[in-house]
């Protein structure tokens, strides 16, 4: 994998706490103007000028992206005031953990609604400006958790695979054209997502630490970016197990406290 131009304008959806904010603060650091999106704009103004007063460039846009109007109206909105669209990182998510008999559809069709629908729209609405461009880079932040199901996370897991593949297809029709697609599938983040998970979080990274390694990688342009490595491997061991050994070892993992 080549090394890549650093990126000049970025959008970055979620960017209100968590990777996200870190990612912006990161990426203005290293001169980047930024489009910071998320539902959260006082948060989102304290973000910027946090970052202009340490001499960076960012904007901000108010937007849930679980409407897809309102997302892809967004992602134009960014082009025209950044004047370029370099890289669009769709990272807003949320978690949640209920066990099967606990379920409530609301909260169910939230999570796809966010984690899918809005992080699609999002990408999708980038592609024909990149394409003008003849240059760019779609970047989904996904999950490690979206290897395989985990207890009492079923709908966030999947949510987060649905992503995962949909990356897959984006990159399978806009390599030809020069447009990179990346996949990143964090582990555990100290963010306001994991804060409330009561199950073991091991090999957790601060979401600073995050946004560094992120940065660095993104520009080789990877297809998969995942971290930290022994989850990483361990995840990737857990495909290649037997149904039942993998339930029983999730199992009795979520149930330490």
């Amino acid at each position: 994998m080549a090394k890549r131009r650093a990126p000049t304008t970025v959008l970055i959806t979620g960017a209100s706490s968590g990777i996200g904010r870190a990612l912006a603060i990161e990426y203005a650091r290293r001169g980047a103007r930024v489009m910071a999106v998320a539902r959260r704009e006082a948060e989102l103004a304290s973000l910027c000028e946090q970052i202009t007063a340490t001499g960076g460039s960012a904007t901000h846009a108010a937007c849930d992206v679980a409407d897809p109007e309102a997302a892809a109206e967004t992602v134009r909105r960014a082009e025209r005031e950044l004047g370029s669209l370099d890289m669009v990182i769709a990272n807003a998510g949320i978690g949640g953990v209920a066990h099967a008999s606990q379920m409530q559809v609301a909260a169910m069709a939230r999570m796809i609604d966010v984690n899918v629908r809005g992080a699609m729209a999002t990408l999708i609405a980038a592609i024909p400006i990149m394409l003008a461009q003849k240059a760019g880079q779609l970047v989904g932040v996904s999950s490690l958790a979206g290897r395989r199901a985990l207890p009492t996370s079923a709908v966030y897991s999947a949510s987060k695979a649905a992503l995962s593949v949909f990356l897959e297809g984006l990159r399978i029709d806009l390599d030809p054209s020069g447009l990179a697609v990346t996949d990143v599938q964090p582990g555990f983040v100290d963010t306001p997502i994991t804060e409330k998970n009561e199950f073991p979080m091991p090999f957790m990274w601060d979401a600073p630490k995050a946004a560094r390694v992120i940065a660095d990688r993104l520009q080789k342009a990877p297809r998969i970016l995942a971290f930290p490595l022994p989850l990483d491997w361990l995840t990737a061991l857990s495909r290649h197990l037997p149904y039942a050994v993998h339930a029983s070892i999730s199992r009795r993992m979520s149930s330490q406290r």
